[in-house]
């Protein structure tokens, strides 16, 4: 089941039962790279003991790689702490629009939306995820994200000037969530990585087998 069928389920039960709430204070945070766009020119470099010379990777690339604490060292995340193609690499990016679309439909069901990415660099992400992203309006005009994506709920969770709790991105985005709950009713996540998307639902299951009411407010949902 995808976003927009889950959105629409919960929506319609909710509905039937009496349940839903206008005021709900509910949150999407979006993943950028392979989730919201396509990234261009900047990779990540890998030389394991086993690669007789520097592999180029892009992020969808990455994604794919398993990486632990131990095996990080072996690759080089130059492009990412380079703050022109960082910018470059978002305002240029290749639009994924069913995800897009996804993120339209929970705009006009009321939700606010964020950003939660791998990347580093968060004023820089940030900058370049405002300049590029657009929402439809309620008559389907496109018009620039403005005040519908606050500062505030940008996190580039490897930033080197912060301190994101956990050892590698999984852990950071899931203590990122759990912190937000304090402030919304529900947290979901679209992404793109397995990784993330599983580390979440285990979290959920881990809350769930210990009684806590968080387990109901935390998902995460594979991006198209």
């Amino acid at each position: 089941m995808n976003f927009d069928e889950i959105l629409s389920e919960e929506l319609f039960l909710n509905e039937e039962k009496g349940y839903i709430n206008p005021k709900h204070n509910s949150l999407l945070l979006l993943d950028i790279d392979d989730t919201l766009l396509k990234p261009q020119n900047i990779y990540i470099y890998r030389k394991l003991p086993t690669d007789k010379t520097e592999v180029k990777l892009t992020p969808e690339q990455y994604a794919k790689e398993k990486v632990t604490p131990e095996t990080k060292k072996y690759y080089d995340y130059r492009d990412f702490r380079d703050p022109n193609r960082v910018y470059n690499s978002i305002k240029t990016g290749l639009p994924i629009i069913p995800n897009l679309n996804t993120m339209d439909n929970y705009i006009k069901n009321g939700w606010k939306i964020g950003i939660l990415t791998a990347r580093g660099l968060e004023d820089v992400v940030g900058k370049g995820i405002k300049d590029f992203l657009k929402y439809k309006d309620k008559k389907g005009n496109l018009k620039n994200i403005g005040n519908k994506l606050a500062r505030k709920l940008i996190f580039a969770v490897n930033d080197e000037r912060k301190n994101y709790k956990g050892n590698v991105d999984f852990e950071k985005k899931s203590n990122v969530m759990l912190d937000l709950l304090k402030n919304y009713d529900r947290v979901w996540l679209l992404d793109d990585d397995d990784k993330n998307i599983n580390a979440i639902n285990k979290l959920r299951e881990k809350l769930r087998n210990t009684g806590d009411l968080k387990a109901g407010k935390i998902r995460a949902i594979k991006a198209k």
